[in-house]
């Protein structure tokens, strides 16, 4: 086990600490990882042999989590007399004018000499290219955006905003995450699993609409009317009245009732609550996404983390050959081509801490960005690079789990449901649809010396429309045909979850057993740079063979990592892809 922070080093014993003060020592003890039993019915396999090489004890198979190889102690020249003055570590820049190779001389005309020296290839420079764009601060009415505002002023979410000021969106503060708080956020803030939670509350109101079907509706209308027709003032003439208009107000109260829609209504409701149950199957689906997505960026935010520490390293180490190289230098035993092959593997190594800085930084705004934190939140991780978990189940049982439990073949399978009620839906238009109604209505004409008077109507009504040109039918058919791509959808998803499970199992045995390679090659690829300073600095060795060793250090203990990292990675794609989520993990022993 081993913790990474912003300025830690490795050592064979521990951890070396590099602060403004000085160094400190930090134990680590590698985690022992019991040996997986063997599945029923098979024969337990046989351990690999331990990697023997000369010099070297061969590792523990059974420690997976050695520390990450370290830095070698700074060589110490006692027999060189060292100079006074600080010696300058600073790589020489050699950029410049770079001349191409001299063409090769053609066969049989060895005693000519070419006409030319090569080709002066210029390098861009800041001298050289004076003119180049420059991007500044837009002036304050470029970068407020007054339509964006106002489309923004009337939304009360306080999620729904857009900053002004660069100080908004400044990541200042840091907060420290476990990889199970990591999880939780995202649970709880991740946009797309909110998204998948509106839509099941969206299912629920189409479930009410269809069940609202099973009501009678009742209905109210008022009419107030004023008449003074042509008509009218004739009929008044003959009856001797001046007056030809009349006011009247009438009123009508209706109930009606669908008692048979030819299945239409029992199948628009069993459709909206099986849509609900694929909305919530949806929700489950998404909350292992998100739970994988979170654990996945959480691994790579580590694997950043100790790519900066392996950088940091191997800066450390070319800045100790460049010492060395320009000790010997100075002492008359080495010459200035080490020197310059120290500087440009310490300019190597720098360039690499910077682009490792880069991924980290990148690392942290994508989990935030997960998390849906605070554009201000800069989160680190808190728990040390560990193995994840073991996994005991062989690959057969875990693809009769993942093919029972996972949530895309059901809504598979319930979708073909819907599809069978939609269809019922398209044959009922041709199907009678008997209703029966009530109404109730008053009238009242000012006009007159009658009083109001009211009237009630009650009475049943069928409709059929028997044939509308094959149009019902062909709906039908359409459904048929959605019932049959939902089948062969489900057995799609299914063998592509067999392949994932595969997938993933494989590459999580691979990265166990690379684990312990990986390991074994960290620890000789440190004794091998410690020989080869040795033999540096006796004179039997040469600088390219020190800058060779580092460079094989730097990639033992990247492969060490992505092999941790890679292991971590497809434990929690296992439980993905079993769609159990934690529940996979059996509960710690008493």
């Amino acid at each position: 086990m081993f913790a990474f922070r912003d300025f830690l080093t490795f050592s064979t014993s521990g951890l070396v600490v590099l602060s403004g003060g000085g160094v400190a020592i930090a134990q680590t003890t590698p985690p022992q990882i019991a040996t997986p039993e063997p599945p029923v019915g098979q024969a337990p396999q046989a351990p690999l042999p331990p990697l023997a090489t000369p010099g070297v004890d061969p590792l523990d198979t059974a420690a997976f989590l050695p520390s990450l190889g370290g830095l070698s102690q700074p060589t110490t020249l006692a027999a060189l007399p060292l100079p006074a003055a600080d010696l300058d570590l600073t790589p020489t820049a050699h950029l410049g004018t770079i001349q191409a190779p001299a063409p090769l001389l053609a066969q049989g005309d060895a005693t000519e000499t070419p006409s030319t020296t090569g080709v002066d290839v210029t390098l861009p420079t800041a001298e050289t290219n004076r003119t180049i764009p420059l991007v500044q601060s837009l002036p304050p009415d470029r970068v407020i955006n007054e339509d964006l505002n106002q489309l923004l002023e009337p939304i009360e979410n306080p999620a729904v905003t857009v900053p002004q000021e660069a100080t908004a969106v400044t990541a200042d503060n840091v907060v420290d995450l476990t990889l199970e708080e990591t999880i939780r956020l995202a649970l709880e803030r991740n946009e797309t699993l909110q998204e998948a939670r509106l839509n099941y509350d969206r299912s629920e109101e189409f479930v009410q609409e269809a069940i609202a079907a099973e009501y009678p509706n009742l209905s109210n209308q008022f009419d107030i009317t004023r008449t003074d027709s042509a008509n009218g003032e004739l009929q008044a003439r003959n009856l001797g009245r001046d007056n030809n208009a009349t006011t009247a107000i009438n009123g009508r109260l209706e109930v009606s009732y669908d008692i048979y829609t030819g299945g239409r209504r029992s199948a628009q409701i069993e459709a909206a609550q099986t849509q609900l149950q694929i909305a919530e199957l949806d929700i489950e689906r998404l909350t292992e996404e998100t739970r994988l997505a979170a654990a996945v960026n959480y691994y790579n935010l580590q694997s950043a983390d100790a790519q900066v520490v392996i950088e940091q390293s191997s800066v450390f180490d070319a800045t100790q050959s460049l010492r060395d190289a320009t000790l010997l230098e100075q002492a008359g035993l080495g010459t200035k081509f080490d020197v310059l092959r120290a500087e440009v593997e310490l300019a190597s190594a720098q360039q690499r801490l910077t682009r490792a800085e880069a991924t980290q930084r990148t690392a942290r705004r994508q989990l935030a960005q997960l998390l849906s934190l605070a554009p201000t939140i800069d989160p680190r991780t808190a728990d040390e690079i560990n193995l994840a978990g073991r996994w005991e189940i062989s690959l057969e049982e875990t693809i009769v789990l993942a093919l029972q439990n996972r949530q895309e073949l059901r809504q598979q399978l319930l979708q073909r449901e819907v599809d069978g009620y939609q269809e019922r839906i398209a044959l009922a238009a041709v199907r009678p649809l008997v209703s029966i109604f009530a109404n109730y209505d008053v009238l009242e004409v000012f006009d007159d010396s009658l009083g109001p008077a009211d009237g009630l109507t009650v009475g049943a009504r069928m409709r059929w429309n028997f044939f509308d040109g094959g149009a019902a039918a062909a709906r039908a058919n359409q459904e048929k045909v959605d019932q049959a791509i939902a089948e062969n959808r489900f057995a799609n998803q299914r063998n592509q979850i067999r392949l994932a499970v595969e997938t993933a199992y494989y590459d999580f045995e691979a990265s166990e057993q690379n684990i312990t390679t990986a390991a074994a090659a960290v620890t000789l690829a440190e004794e091998s740079l410690r020989l080869a300073r040795l033999r540096f600095n006796a004179g039997v060795g040469t600088q390219t063979d020190v800058i060779s060793a580092q460079t094989g250090l730097n990639t033992a203990r990247g492969n060490y990592l992505q092999a941790v990292t890679d292991y971590n990675r497809a434990f929690a794609q296992l439980k993905r892809e079993v769609g159990l989520g934690d529940a996979v993990i059996a509960p710690a022993a008493p």
